[in-house]
């Protein structure tokens, strides 16, 4: 009986899995492309960085190939997204204000830090502020949940620390510790990139943008990719842990 159940489930997977086109059509108009090479070139630069330190020969055998990234994150977002599903995510996408906050979140000149600390200050006496802000938390909490990114670190961090050359000295609690910490972090981080990536978007556009995010489409989605990326990234990261000495790098 189970063997079938498990056979069932296999062909109801490849029979409403969201096709390959589909797929690709999706990471063309949500510039997760452009997020996946950067993301190759990031973790490139870190693997090249450990391997330079490294004084024996084995360094180039244990080198990651990125390009498995793009394919592991394609492969998930196949297998956990519907055809039906991808079509209802796909139609969010014709909208003007969604296509307009994925463009300026891609723009370099948005990805300062300190000028988006600058910005969150400044929010504070802008006329309407409240108003504002009361928007922009609801479309981060929606785009931010605490379950999504938890998925970033129960599948990368989690490992990785688990994996690492002083994982004996780490016990439930310190995860439970560095779990709670990172999911907490990404949380303000995600306010403060949402905020200034709108930060020329009028009120109007906000509570249509809000309208969007708040869809069963775009909710699935932002699971999906969370998981998607924690997909890609799991095998680099393992890769990485018998490198990596959490006692280094601590805060």
């Amino acid at each position: 009986m189970k063997k079938i159940f498990i056979l069932l489930t296999l062909i109801f997977q490849i029979l409403f899995a969201a096709t390959p086109e589909q797929v690709e059509h999706y990471i063309s108009v949500s510039s997760s492309e452009e997020q996946l090479i950067e993301l190759e070139k990031q973790f490139t630069q870190m693997q090249n960085s450990i391997n330079r330190m490294k004084s024996d020969a084995s360094a180039e055998d244990s080198a990651y190939d990125m390009q498995l990234l793009s394919i592991r994150f394609r492969e998930y977002l196949q297998k956990n997204i519907s055809e039906d599903e991808m079509d209802e995510i796909l139609s969010k996408y014709r909208s003007v204000v969604l296509l307009k906050f994925v463009s300026v979140q891609n723009d370099e000149a948005y990805d300062d830090e300190e000028e988006a600390q600058k910005y969150m200050k400044a929010l504070e006496v802008e006329d309407n502020a409240s108003v504002r802000m009361e928007l922009l938390e609801k479309i981060s909490t929606q785009l931010y949940k605490k379950e999504n990114i938890g998925i970033l670190f129960d599948n990368l961090m989690k490992p990785l620390l688990e994996n690492s050359k002083g994982a004996s000295q780490i016990d439930d609690k310190t995860i439970d510790k560095n779990r709670k910490a990172y999911v907490k972090r990404m949380l303000e981080s995600g306010k403060v990139e949402t905020a200034y990536s709108t930060r020329e978007f009028t009120i109007e556009e906000l509570e249509a943008l809000l309208e969007i995010v708040e869809s069963p489409a775009i909710d699935h989605e932002s699971k999906a990719v969370f998981g998607a990326t924690a997909y890609a990234l799991k095998e680099f990261f393992l890769s990485m842990a018998k490198r990596y000495d959490p006692s280094k790098h601590k805060r």
